[in-house]
């Protein structure tokens, strides 16, 4: 057998702790980011994709300016160039 016990006679929660979790404005949020599809949504208003792109743009840039860096520092592509 289980060795579960349910306590079925909880005391009142007291107002407080309550009204703690009341934000109606969060839950409509949550609501209406679940509800709204990705596709629709300016990518500037939505924090984690705009920081994703945001990083692999840099990455890509950080990149290119590597490879440039090394094809111009290359002394026998330069010779080879006159």
């Amino acid at each position: 057998m289980s060795n579960l016990k349910f306590n079925i006679d909880k005391p009142d929660l007291p107002d407080e702790q309550i009204n703690k979790h009341k934000d109606f404005k969060k839950l409509m949020y949550n609501y209406q980011s679940a509800t709204k599809p990705l596709y629709k949504t300016p990518l500037y208003k939505n924090r984690k994709v705009f920081i994703v792109i945001l990083l692999i743009l840099l990455v890509m840039f950080v990149i290119i300016e590597v490879l440039e860096k090394e094809e111009g520092s290359d002394p026998a592509k330069q010779e080879e160039a006159k």
